[in-house]
C-alpha cells in the first residue's frame, strides 16, 4: 500500500473536512492505517521518508517547511572525491550582499578547492540552508532546522570521508557527534572572507589540515 498512489484532492479534501470530517472510504485495514498515519505526517517528512536519495535535488523543491522560497538552492558536484563543502552564510548577511559577493564569492571558493589540491567538479558543495526565505518572520533558527533533514540524507548518500564547514559550524554540532568516519573542519564562509581579508590566514590554517588529512587516505 505504502506505493499506492493518492491524489492531492483527495487529500485537501480530507484535510479540510475539520471535526466534521467524513469517514474514510478504504478497502481494507491496511489501507486505513496507511491513510491515517499519511494524514498526520507533515508533507516535508513524507517526501523525505518516500523519495530516492539519489534525488536529493526534487527533496529541496518540493520542501515546504517554511512556505513560499524566493530561491532554491541545489547542491552540485559529483562527491567522487569523498569530499563535501557545506556553506553557511552569516545570518545577518542581507539578501542584496548575498547578490553582490555571489559571482566573487564562487570564485573564491573554487581557489580555495583548487588550493587543497582537489577537482572542484569532484566535490559535492551544498548549502546548509536550502531556500532563500520570502518570509521574513520565520526565525534562522527555524529554516536551520527545518533543513537538517536534508542535508542529513546527502551524507547519507554521498558518504563523505571530509567535510569542510564554511560558515558558523554550531548548528552542525549534534550532526557531527553523531556521525561516523568523517572528519571536519570549519572555515569562514567566502563572503565573510572577501568582506574580512585579514581572515584569508587563518582559513588558509583550516585548508592545510584538510590537505594533510587528503594525504593520510
Amino acid at each position: 500500500m505504502a506505493g499506492s498512489p493518492i491524489t492531492s484532492d483527495i487529500v485537501q479534501l480530507l484535510r479540510k473536512s475539520g471535526r466534521r470530517r467524513p469517514p474514510l472510504l478504504v478497502r481494507g485495514d491496511d489501507e486505513r492505517a496507511f491513510l491515517a498515519g499519511w494524514l498526520k505526517e507533515p508533507a516535508a517528512d513524507r517526501i523525505l521518508s518516500s523519495a530516492n536519495d539519489k534525488d536529493i535535488a526534487s527533496i529541496i523543491r518540493s520542501c515546504e517547511k517554511c512556505g513560499a522560497a524566493a530561491e532554491r538552492k541545489i547542491g552540485v558536484g559529483s562527491g567522487k572525491n569523498r569530499v563535501m563543502i557545506i556553506l553557511n552564510a552569516p545570518v545577518l548577511l542581507t539578501g542584496l550582499e548575498k547578490k553582490v559577493y555571489r559571482a566573487e564569492s564562487v570564485e573564491l571558493l573554487k581557489k580555495m578547492v583548487a588550493a587543497m589540491g582537489l577537482d572542484f567538479n569532484e566535490c559535492y558543495v551544498t548549502n546548509l540552508v536550502k531556500c532563500e526565505i520570502s518570509d521574513s518572520l520565520i526565525q534562522p533558527s527555524g529554516i536551520v532546522a527545518n533543513c537538517v533533514g536534508i542535508l542529513a540524507r546527502e551524507i547519507d548518500h554521498y558518504k563523505p570521508e571530509i567535510v569542510l564547514v564554511l560558515g558558523d559550524l554550531a548548528p552542525l554540532q549534534k550532526m557531527i557527534k553523531q556521525s561516523k568516519n568523517i572528519t571536519w573542519h570549519n572555515a569562514d564562509h567566502p563572503i565573510t572572507l572577501l568582506k574580512n581579508p585579514e581572515l584569508k590566514r587563518k582559513a588558509w590554517e583550516t585548508l592545510k589540515l584538510v590537505i594533510a588529512r587528503l594525504k593520510e587516505r
